[in-house]
């Protein structure tokens, strides 16, 4: 397997001006795998960034720096991979950016090599891009469960689990992403092709797909090894190594 970025699941959020040249930058993330959206700076583009939909933001920086750098600063703040971007990589503006939050500072005309590197690094931090390394074979494991993308079909050490079509696409969401706390609407929002729900009513919804889930994935329900809550952030789905202190009860 080469490792390459999966474009079906990986993408990536541009939020640059309108006057910035940007295709060599975007042809070198497309070399590396990522469906590219570009927009331009912005609140609408800043709740975009934010909403979880994209695996990686790219922010342009441009001379002043003053804008870019907040917006920098906001979504390292909410816990989303960013990346900053410049026309010319100044010094002062690179550390600014660092000190911002930023996970990689970049120039619009670098080297494909030196962009696709650098995603990756940052894909790797966030747990995206380790999850999607089964992408080709359309098989993804985490510990001893197996998703077999092709198949639809989830194993727990062997054996199969019957999930219904909505389950799977629950389960194989957070396996491409193994190791990252997720959010019920990030989730659920990832699965649904019709609907996009809202942070509060996704909660309610997603805690009935974790009971039915659990019932049907772990040994024991009130003691989950693979779908794990990480209380007052999110889930996490996990390889189903057995703790060794009983975790409080979940969700």
């Amino acid at each position: 397997m080469d490792g390459s970025l999966s474009p079906r699941f990986l993408s990536c959020l541009l939020v640059a001006p309108g006057a910035m040249e940007t295709r060599h930058f975007v042809r070198a993330l497309h070399s590396g795998g990522l469906a590219v959206l570009e927009r331009e700076p912005g609140e609408a583009a800043l709740r975009m960034a934010e909403s979880g939909e994209f695996d990686l933001v790219c922010r342009a920086i441009d001379c002043d720096g003053v804008s870019g750098l907040v917006d920098v600063a906001r979504l390292a703040a909410g816990g989303r991979p960013v990346v900053a971007v410049f026309d010319a990589a100044l010094p002062e503006l690179v550390a600014e950016a660092f000190t911002a939050g930023a996970e990689a500072c970049l120039e619009l005309g670098a080297d494909p090599r030196v962009v696709v590197a650098q995603v990756r690094a940052v894909l790797r931090r966030a747990g995206a891009y380790d999850a999607t390394s089964g992408a080709n074979s359309g098989v993804l494991q985490v510990g001893d469960l197996v998703v077999d993308v092709d198949r639809c079909e989830v194993q727990r050490g062997g054996m199969v689990v019957p999930l219904t079509a909505a389950e799977f696409r629950i389960v194989e969401y957070m396996a491409r992403n193994s190791g990252r706390v997720l959010k019920p609407h990030e989730i659920l929002n990832a699965v649904s092709d019709d609907y996009r729900y809202l942070p509060r009513e996704a909660q309610d919804v997603f805690k009935v797909y974790v009971r039915r889930i659990r019932r049907k994935l772990e040994p024991d329900e009130q003691a989950p090894r693979y779908l794990v809550t990480v209380r007052g952030f999110g889930y996490r789905l996990e390889g189903g190594r057995e703790r060794t202190m009983l975790p409080a009860r979940q969700a």
